[in-house]
């Protein structure tokens, strides 16, 4: 987790930094290359650039339904990176979160919902990949902990960039990478070391139709055979959530393996949501357990598996008599009923045998 340095960043307002730093544990340096406050007019200028031609006036301005749909975003913050299709230059197209989102609109009942928008990606233009600009420390970091040579010449600009990065982890195929979804989130993964692209959304490692899908352009010129990929999404609770998670987490892993390279899923321990979150919560613990938990990544087909055999099927409409939390069920169950049926659900490794071997032992006159 990087130290908490002052904001000397005058293009960047105290709150975008604080919820990059603070928030998300991003290195200050990565978040000052990488991140740019907006208000008044600049909005529209960064969220609309792509617009053609005919949604402007004769004399150049926008159309008045355009600037009506973003007129609520009084600021924002907004992030871009660069191209791997134009030699890595900087990309146009990036995302924006505004500090007063919009809500969405439900087409069934005609009304806006609750539920916010929290980011805003430009419109009438494909959703692109995001890789972040990084300093050379942080470069240094990848390379030891890849144990990859880096060059012996590297140009850094006024700004802190390092030039040449993605080209260099483009053409050392055995460095793995992470795909994610969010800038913040894979900004502070770069700040732990690890290659991290962002996602603008879980569906968006992949293009095209269910049955022609492909890996998204973006991410081609990475995708050399061989080459390892980690998805690592959010920590969910939600069943419909978690199955849409997985739909996307399978549909993305098959792309990938089918353009020969390797995948594997990581999966966050929870509660905290996002990585992000979860390295803040650790601190000085987090390059230590993020380590392990990539390390621990699941191979795609036990991934399949885990998903499968942890869903309750037909015993969700059993409510259990006793639930508990603990690392060993015979730690937290000392009796069980000595008539009837009964279940027991939890996970492998968890002392289910060990429970009912105990309770053999106890009571020999019973049947099991």
């Amino acid at each position: 987790m990087p130290a908490i340095a002052d904001n000397n960043n005058n293009d960047l307002a105290q709150n975008h930094y604080s919820e990059w730093v603070k928030g998300s544990a991003v290195d200050p340096a990565l978040v000052t290359l990488n991140v740019h406050s907006l208000s008044g007019n600049e909005v529209y200028e960064y969220l609309l650039y792509a617009l053609s031609q005919t949604a402007r006036r004769n004399d150049g301005r926008l159309r008045e339904g355009n600037l009506r749909r973003y007129a609520h975003i009084n600021s924002a913050w907004w992030v871009s990176g660069l191209d791997p299709d134009n030699d890595w230059l900087p990309m146009d197209w990036g995302r924006m979160k505004p500090d007063n989102p919009r809500c969405e609109w439900d087409k069934e009942t005609q009304q806006y919902t609750e539920k916010p928008i929290k980011y805003e990606s430009p419109p009438k233009t494909p959703n692109r990949v995001t890789y972040l600009r990084v300093p050379l420390h942080i470069w240094k970091l990848v390379s030891l902990r890849y144990d990859v040579q880096m060059p012996e010449n590297i140009t850094v600009t006024e700004s802190g960039e390092a030039l040449g990065f993605w080209a260099w982890v483009m053409a050392q195929p055995e460095i793995p990478l992470i795909l994610t979804e969010g800038e913040k989130k894979a900004g502070c993964l770069l700040t732990l070391g690890f290659v991290a692209i962002a996602l603008p959304g879980i569906w968006n490692g992949r293009v095209g139709q269910k049955d022609f899908e492909r890996l998204h352009p973006d991410l081609v010129p990475m995708a050399q055979p061989g080459r390892k990929f980690t998805i690592l999404f959010d920590y969910e609770t939600k069943p419909k959530t978690k199955h849409h998670v997985f739909q996307a987490t399978r549909r993305t892993a098959n792309v990938i393996l089918d353009g020969g390279c390797e995948c594997s899923i990581a999966l966050l321990p929870g509660p905290e949501k996002g990585i992000d979150d979860w390295v803040v919560a650790l601190g000085k613990k987090a390059d230590k357990a993020v380590s392990t938990m990539i390390a621990d990544a699941l191979t795609f087909r036990e991934y399949q598996q885990r998903f499968f055999i942890n869903r309750a099927r037909g015993l969700r409409k059993y409510k259990p008599d006793v639930t508990v939390n603990s690392r060993f069920l015979a730690n937290a169950i000392k009796a069980l009923p000595e008539s009837g049926l009964v279940c027991l659900l939890s996970d492998m490794g968890t002392g289910k045998t060990e429970l009912l071997a105990r309770m053999r032992q106890a009571r020999p006159q019973l049947s099991f």
